[in-house]
């Protein structure tokens, strides 16, 4: 059976230390976002009433965050496999468009902070909402960082069909970003 050479490079990656680096890297965000859940889970399950009286949060905006992650997925996907085929030219185009997702995603997420009707002072439900969305926009805010860098090198000639690991690398991450905010979304603003 022959090996294409998509699946070289992938076993290629799997076996260089950034590779190991990152997945390592993950575990330990998992740990951290999977302690952040069991604390919310523990309040709503321990609070007499969940979310507090008076706290309205807007899911349609949610939603639109959502939709605009989703999309990020997409572009970043694009942009991978366009320098798999040695076109910079969609790299560049898809690590913009995915940056500008980020962006746009952290805009409404502050937008969202800035017109809730809570603080993060306010209750236990103020406390862990501003908690988990606060480190889930750190992640974002990374992530775009990490996205332009990745974007300057593409505009310097830095990756080809044959050397592009770090482009992998910030895809894994992304779409990690982007698997953990449906986690929030749906704790957040679907069981509430």
């Amino acid at each position: 059976m022959a090996i294409t050479e998509a699946t070289a490079q992938k076993v290629k990656l799997t076996r260089t230390p950034m590779f190991t680096g990152i997945v390592l890297f993950l575990i330990s965000e998992v740990f951290l976002f999977g302690s952040l859940f069991w604390t919310y889970y523990y309040l709503r399950h321990f609070t007499p009433v969940w979310p507090p009286a008076g706290v309205t949060i807007d899911r349609t905006l949610a939603s639109i965050n959502t939709a605009v992650l989703l999309l990020s997925s997409l572009t970043v996907w694009l942009a991978t496999r366009a320098i798999q085929r040695g076109s910079q030219r969609g790299l560049a185009l898809g690590l913009g468009a995915t940056a500008a997702l980020g962006a746009t995603f952290l805009g409404i997420t502050f937008w969202e902070w800035f017109h809730e009707s809570f603080q993060p002072w306010s209750h236990a439900y103020g406390s862990i909402f501003f908690t988990l969305t606060g480190f889930h926009g750190l992640h974002v805010f990374f992530g775009v960082l990490l996205l332009l860098v990745l974007l300057v090198r593409t505009m310097r000639q830095k990756y080809t069909a044959q050397s592009h690991l770090s482009v992998e690398i910030g895809s894994i991450y992304w779409h990690f970003v982007d698997f953990i905010w449906l986690f929030v979304f749906s704790t957040i603003f679907i069981v509430k």
